[in-house]
Parts: structure tokens; C-alpha cells; sequence
């Protein structure tokens, strides 16, 4: 039995399957082809995915800290079903939230972990400040509302959101975080969606 190739894939992207009679292209042939782009497989591709588990960790760069490989995000997550959902995914196995200043539910997240009766440092939280505060005194008072408001004492990762404040204003972000995490209520600091 002939095995057929699995497909072609041309500018317009459509799917044909391929001839199985595939005969080497004279130069002339070459110079012939208007742009179409084929590519075609003799075997099917086999790859085994990675076996990944709620509890795995990896290596925070350039910190010994373990963070959880698959986190739980919040996003567009309203506080009143936020720490249900939260509460869920705890319960589930999940050991990292990802919330932010943005999402309006830092307080919910923390509530949720509150009620999961695990204990604090069993759980990994990741906030983000979008944008800076006009000075570094007054984004680090940014900061310090949403470890506040999340309520567990420290946070495991404060991240800037996205590099959308221009250099100046990832500056002054960056400069609160560091004071944050020397103070305590951080303790990991990093940039996001770089």
C-alpha cells in the first residue's frame, strides 16, 4: 500500500492532498513556479506531549524560587465569582494565581486563599501594575494597596503589566518595585508581555 502525504500547503490556504509520485524539478521547472509554498510529509509526525501536572515548578530566573508551571488566571473575573472560581481551582490542585490591579479582583484572589485553609506560602500570587503614578513615591503607594488589598502580607511576584508607559514610566515602576521587595511586600519582582 502507498502511503499518500498528509497535505499541501499553498499561499491561498487551501489543502490538497499531494501525488505520491514526487519527481526531482528541472531548473526550468524552478523558474516556472509562480510562489506557491508545498509542504508535504511521507510519514505521519509523531511527538508525545510533555506531561505537564498542576504541581509541577520550574526555576524562577535568576531567583531560588520554585514557581507553579500552570498558573490560574483571573482576568475579566468579577470578585463576586472570583473566589469561587479561585476557591475551585485551589481546591483543585492549582498553587498559583495570577491577578492584577487592572482585574479588579486582588481582594477577591486573597479572600479565596484565606478560605482554601492552605497555608500562605503553599500558595504562589502574581499581581501586575499596569502604568506609574506620575513618581516613585506615589507608584510604590500603588503597590503597597495591592499587597494591601490582597491581604496575605507579601506577594510571591509583582509584575509590570505591559511596556506600555515608555521608558520613563517602566522606570518609575521599576524603581517602586525595588523598594517593595526590599521592604517585604514582594518578593519577586519582574516585567510581563515584554
Amino acid at each position: 500500500m502507498t502511503q499518500q502525504p498528509l497535505l499541501s500547503v499553498m499561499r491561498t490556504n487551501t489543502l490538497q492532498p499531494l501525488s505520491t509520485t514526487l519527481k526531482p524539478l528541472s531548473s526550468t521547472q524552478l523558474n516556472s513556479i509562480q510562489s506557491p509554498i508545498f509542504i508535504s510529509f511521507t510519514k505521519p509526525i509523531q511527538f508525545t506531549m510533555p506531561k505537564f501536572t498542576i504541581q509541577d515548578v520550574l526555576p524562577l530566573p535568576h531567583t531560588p524560587v520554585r514557581i507553579p508551571r500552570i498558573g490560574f488566571g483571573v482576568y475579566l473575573s468579577p470578585p463576586s465569582q472570583c473566589v469561587k472560581s479561585c476557591l475551585a481551582a485551589l481546591n483543585t490542585g492549582y498553587r498559583h494565581i495570577d491577578t492584577a490591579k487592572l482585574y479588579g479582583n486582588e481582594e477577591a484572589v486573597g479572600e479565596a486563599v484565606r478560605q482554601s485553609g492552605l497555608k500562605r506560602s503553599d500558595v504562589f500570587i502574581t499581581t501586575k501594575i499596569m502604568r506609574p503614578e506620575g513618581n516613585v513615591e506615589t507608584t510604590l503607594e500603588s503597590l503597597r494597596a495591592s499587597v494591601q488589598r490582597i491581604g496575605l502580607g507579601w506577594v510571591d511576584l509583582f509584575l509590570i503589566h505591559a511596556p506600555t508607559s515608555g521608558p520613563d514610566g517602566r522606570r518609575e515602576m521599576w524603581e517602586a518595585l525595588e523598594k517593595l521587595k526590599s521592604e517585604g511586600g514582594a518578593k519577586n519582582i519582574g516585567v510581563s508581555n515584554l
